[in-house]
């Protein structure tokens, strides 16, 4: 056993011996091939070496021309300004008065085209815009040609202003539709197309229909105007300029008002109509019972249902042979019975009427009190807030006292034909028992 083991080690021994003798010699090879790869590039530096010289030679020359030319060049920009100094001073002592002009020039430019802008001149003719900026914005001197055209340009605007054109130009719709249509312009004091009032609009750089139109009559008017052809007509114009018509959008409606109640104010024209409504219903009962009592006055042996004055005379016929004072108690009760069916409903309206000033009254302190509160929390810095604020509190009163007054009215009329009935009444059945004593 002991010999079979030194027999391995020394096999094994020996086979690492013979692999370390290659490796060795692989090294050298290596090494010997590093060595002249490194030697190649040493060599290739030296004579790089040598054209870096030349380049960097090269390279001090081109400076060294480079920096004269720098000198020449600034010897050429001092003498270019001294010379344009001169120019300048000389320019100025030619020109003389003509810088005051051509700066009031640009100063008229600038104004001109702030109002050019803002005016309906805009959108019949666009072009003129870019003249005046060129003008407003332009450093150097105008030449005549120039002035010249600016000079047009603004004596066709002032022409323009004076006068009625018809054109054609897009059109912004309210319900926001963009439409070529037919635009008469008066001036610079309003532009209508189909008998609607337009504006500029700097923004968009087209005309829009006012959201809020003047009346109807007044736009009848102005499409009366569009299609006359030549012969005197009226329109409504601006003034302002269109600041008048802008107003419109501020001003609110009758419904805006009516909305600005809040609850109280529906409360109250509730009650209102239903209380005209009322006596509008009870007005026609009474004048039907006038004309059946009218009737009645002149046959009162023939007593009809249709009447209170019938119903009388037919209980005093069904009573009469009856004692006095019977007949008078059925008499009395026939007339007390007829009047309250008269009289109904007339203090319900007089309720209404007291009520409904009452309710704008509550609204106002109410709209008060939040108008305080809003105070309270702003501050007094803004008057519109209080303004506002005071305009919806006082609509509930001036929706309660339109209610009350015609309420008022109606109670007065139903109360006075109610009397003139009850009296008739009264006045017959009298007659009727002194009838009956003789």
């Amino acid at each position: 056993m002991i010999k079979f083991l030194i027999t391995f080690i020394f096999i094994t021994t020996h086979l690492f011996a013979l692999d370390l003798s290659h490796l060795l010699e692989d090294i050298k090879k290596e090494s010997n091939k590093e060595l002249v790869q490194e030697n190649k590039r040493l060599q290739k530096f030296v004579d790089n070496k040598n054209i870096q010289k030349q380049i960097l030679k090269d390279t001090k020359i081109l400076l060294r021309n480079e920096n004269k030319r720098t000198i020449r060049l600034k010897n050429t920009i001092d003498k270019n300004e001294k010379i344009l100094a001169k120019k300048e001073t000389l320019l100025n002592i030619k020109v003389g008065d003509l810088g005051e002009m051509f700066g009031s020039v640009r100063q008229i430019s600038s104004d001109f085209l702030t109002n050019f802008k803002s005016s309906l001149s805009a959108s019949q003719s666009p072009e003129k815009e870019k003249i005046f900026v060129q003008f407003a914005n332009t450093k150097k001197l105008p030449n005549t040609d120039e002035i010249k055209i600016f000079w047009y340009a603004m004596l066709d605007e002032i022409i323009k202003s004076g006068s009625i054109s018809q054109y054609e130009t897009n059109i912004i719709l309210n319900n926001g539709e963009k439409e070529m249509r037919t635009v008469t312009k008066i001036g610079q004091f309003a532009a209508v197309s189909q008998g609607k009032y337009l504006s500029y609009d700097s923004d968009i750089n087209s005309l829009i229909e006012l959201s809020t139109q003047p009346s109807t009559s007044i736009q009848k008017t102005a499409q009366s105007f569009e299609t006359s052809k030549g012969e005197l007509q009226n329109i409504v114009i601006d003034p302002t300029k269109g600041s008048l018509l802008s107003l419109l959008n501020m001003n609110p409606t009758i419904m805006d008002r009516i909305n600005q109640g809040g609850v109280i104010g529906y409360i109250i024209i509730f009650l209102g109509i239903s209380g005209l409504l009322f006596a509008f219903y009870k007005v026609i009962l009474l004048n039907i019972e006038q004309r059946a009592i009218n009737k009645q006055m002149k046959d009162l042996d023939t007593p009809y249902e249709n009447n209170s004055l019938g119903k009388i005379a037919k209980t005093f016929y069904k009573n009469k042979d009856k004692a006095l004072n019977d007949l008078e108690v059925s008499i009395n009760e026939t007339i007390l019975k007829e009047v309250n069916t008269i009289k109904s409903g007339e203090s319900f309206i007089k309720l209404l009427a007291a009520v409904t000033p009452l309710l704008g009254l509550l609204g106002t302190v109410t709209g008060m009190i939040a108008t305080f509160q809003a105070i309270t929390l702003f501050g007094t810095g803004d008057p519109k807030l209080m303004a506002g604020g005071i305009s919806t509190a006082l609509i509930t009163t001036v929706l309660g006292l339109v209610a009350a007054i015609p309420l008022l009215f109606a109670y007065t009329y139903l109360a006075s034909t109610s009397n003139r009935i009850v009296s008739i009444l009264e006045e017959q059945s009298i007659g009727m028992l002194a009838k009956n004593l003789k």
